[in-house]
């Protein structure tokens, strides 16, 4: 169903503590199979004064949360949303996810 428009895939690195107060990205989830989907065709900026563009990445029923990095190919992405959702009786994850890019 759904899973037939996954076309991509991505790679989930969430924040982890390591040695003392050092926290960096570690790798969550190697292979997510997942459709992008852009929201914004043209740059928006957010509340604190970052611009960037956003999209909706549709993929299984998988632990993804706010705050962590999506990477596909050679783009990375910070998630700002994501939620569980049914559709025909199945569960799919929606994730809004947001690309920065310096003008």
């Amino acid at each position: 169903m759904i899973e037939s428009y996954y076309d991509k895939t991505a790679r989930i690195d969430r924040l982890t503590t390591t040695t003392g107060n050092k926290k960096e990205f570690t790798t969550h989830l190697a292979s997510v199979s997942c459709h992008i989907q852009p929201i914004d065709d043209s740059n928006s900026q957010d509340i604190q004064g970052g611009f960037g563009r956003e999209s909706l990445m549709f993929s299984g029923n998988v632990d993804i949360a706010e705050g962590d990095r999506v990477i596909i190919g050679s783009e990375e992405y910070r998630v700002v949303g994501t939620a569980a959702l049914g559709l025909s009786g199945r569960v799919h994850r929606e994730t809004r996810i947001r690309i920065f890019k310096s003008s």
